[in-house]
């Protein structure tokens, strides 16, 4: 098994224009209010946003998407559950009748205590060039990363996976509380799981949403997992 834990966690509803937010940003504002320690809040033409005290969550009800983000959950379901009620709720206060595409993005980190080693290692166990290969290029690389594309049935997912230090980590984090418990070095895997124009209509949003979040989750984390495991090697 993997020490892989997730430490950001997006989801992003896009959808037309939904003009409705012109006549319903207070109703919305008041809403999210309600929500725990929602004390940060910005209003404009375009946008409602919240953010909490240490902002390590975030609300976002837009004219053109609807997002949730949560820094340093740890666990799926702590994320889950809010993102879907939110979403839902918002899609139904807009009257979205059509969504363009759904995103799931989980940040995993596994700590490692030495990245000049973790880097070796990985140097090793992804390229088969020689010391004289590197050297035309200048030298063995001090930093790496693995980006692919992949096609996964009605889903697309773009995946990178790096060897990173802490400086590098905390570029990825607003919160100061989370970016302080980063650890000094790890293997960040960066999974971001959409759909684009999925065949979802309103009255089935809150079956078909829930059911996208839980699954996409899922396949997410068991993707990556698999992908550490079989490369172990260099972990």
């Amino acid at each position: 098994m993997t020490d892989l834990v997730i430490w950001k966690a997006i989801w992003e509803i896009r959808y037309p224009p939904a003009f409705t937010l012109v006549d319903k940003k207070g109703e919305i504002a008041t809403r999210l209010q309600r929500m725990p320690d929602m004390k940060q809040w910005r209003i404009s033409d375009t946008e409602v946003a919240f953010t909490n005290g240490t902002n390590t969550m975030s609300l976002i009800v837009a004219l053109g998407r609807t997002a949730v983000v949560m820094e340093g959950p740890r666990r799926y379901g702590d994320f889950c559950d809010p993102a879907a009620d939110l979403s839902i709720e918002m899609l139904n206060t807009l009257s979205v009748q059509r969504i363009g595409r759904l995103g799931l993005r989980l940040i995993q980190i596994a700590e490692r205590k030495n990245f000049k080693a973790l880097l070796a290692k990985m140097r090793e166990q992804l390229y088969t060039l020689e010391a004289g290969d590197w050297d035309i290029i200048g030298g063995y690389p001090q930093g790496m990363a693995v980006s692919l594309t992949l096609d996964l049935a009605e889903n697309r997912a773009n995946f990178i996976l790096a060897p990173m230090e802490k400086e590098q980590l905390t570029s990825f984090f607003e919160s100061k509380q989370v970016s302080a418990e980063l650890p000094s070095a790890g293997l960040l895997l960066d999974f971001d799981l959409y759909r684009t124009e999925p065949k979802l209509f309103p009255k089935s949003y809150k079956k078909d949403l829930r059911d996208f979040l839980i699954s996409g989750g899922e396949q997410v984390q068991d993707m990556s997992a698999r992908f550490v495991d079989r490369y172990g090697g260099f972990l």
